[in-house]
């Protein structure tokens, strides 16, 4: 892509400048990326569900989740490099292994962000959101690990992906509790499946391809990897059936006193961090085992937490069977009364 390969190296010059700042702001820009990653996101949804909100927890959550599976579909069709892999002389303040475009910073936390904006509703929430987006995309830049049309693009698509799940979110969720738990439970399978075959089918065209001579700089890469779609699809496969089945046998009371809500999270938490050790450390590496592992950990969060918290006392069943989408799950408030899909 020439267009492309001319447009990288004329962004070469400001990526130099911003990296020319003082030193000092490079922690204030590593904090700041946090914001945009993945990781974010699912280790705040869990707190958000358990014990805030589930309803809004959902939503943002397979916002999150379309936002970041289609982040790496596109990257695995596009196979465009990161700055610092092409110039040695752009500082690698920041190492990642995937593509470069488009940033997936970007376009997950446009989309994350722009959705809790639209629940909480108000204007100081939009504020928030565009500027954390603002200094998200600007560290990003100036880790060096993206190209400013890197940045521009993500936040273009993060905004598409926040439209368009805005527009299907309400018909698609009536849709889902229409049918039969079984046929649910297949879908949620065929969707995981349709997340790991799109993204074959993106890498397909390259046929044998291999880093470029070019891209000395960039180390051992592995571009190519499926591993970020093996965790989004596992991930997938365990909301969608944890969340079905939860609705079947009865919505949950996120509220109640600090104390207790406090012990959710602590629990739930220490589960879930023992899920991801055994991935990582006990399990052999695999694609399958990253997949269960992950479809694993989000089936705790969905089903198997909130049945428990409610065995232990931690938690009450919802009182009432309240509507998918309540006045509360469109501001943010509330205790995460009726069920919420």
């Amino acid at each position: 892509m020439d267009f492309l390969d001319d447009l990288h190296r004329a962004e070469l010059g400001p990526i130099a400048w911003l990296q020319g700042w003082p030193d000092v702001a490079r922690p204030v820009m590593e904090l700041v990326s946090v914001f945009g990653t993945n990781t974010f996101f699912l280790l705040v949804l869990p707190v958000l569900y358990w014990c805030v909100n589930p309803a809004l927890a959902l939503r943002l959550g397979f916002t999150v989740m379309v936002a970041a599976g289609t982040n790496a579909i596109g990257k695995l069709a596009l196979h465009q490099p990161r700055p610092y892999w092409i110039d040695p002389g752009i500082r690698a303040f920041s190492v990642e292994e995937s593509f470069g475009l488009p940033s997936g910073h970007a376009q997950v936390g446009t989309a994350g962000m722009g959705r809790f904006a639209v629940a909480v509703g108000r204007p100081w929430a939009w504020w928030a959101a565009v500027v954390t987006m603002a200094l998200v995309c600007l560290s990003r830049v100036y880790l060096g690990v993206h190209f400013i049309s890197d940045v521009v693009v993500g936040v273009a698509l993060g905004v598409v992906v926040l439209v368009v799940v805005l527009r299907v979110e309400r018909p698609a969720t009536l849709w889902w509790r229409r049918q039969a738990l079984w046929v649910q439970l297949c879908a949620s399978v065929a969707a995981s499946g349709v997340l790991l075959a799109v993204a074959a089918l993106a890498s397909a065209p390259y046929g044998d391809w291999a880093v470029p001579a070019g891209w000395s700089a960039a180390g051992m890469v592995d571009p190519e990897s499926l591993d970020t779609v093996v965790v989004m699809a596992g991930v997938l496969l365990g909301t969608l059936a944890g969340t079905s089945v939860m609705y079947r046998i009865g919505w949950f009371d996120a509220g109640g006193p600090l104390g207790l809500r406090a012990a959710r999270w602590v629990l739930g938490t220490v589960v879930a961090v023992a899920i991801w050790y055994a991935e990582r450390e006990v399990l052999p590496e695999s694609g399958l085992s990253t997949f269960v592992a992950f479809a694993v950990l989000a089936l705790w969060v969905q089903l198997g937490a909130p049945v428990l918290f409610i065995r232990l006392g931690l938690m009450e069943p919802a009182a009432t069977a309240g509507p998918a989408v309540s006045a509360g799950a469109r501001s943010g408030g509330g205790g995460g009364h009726g069920r919420g899909h």
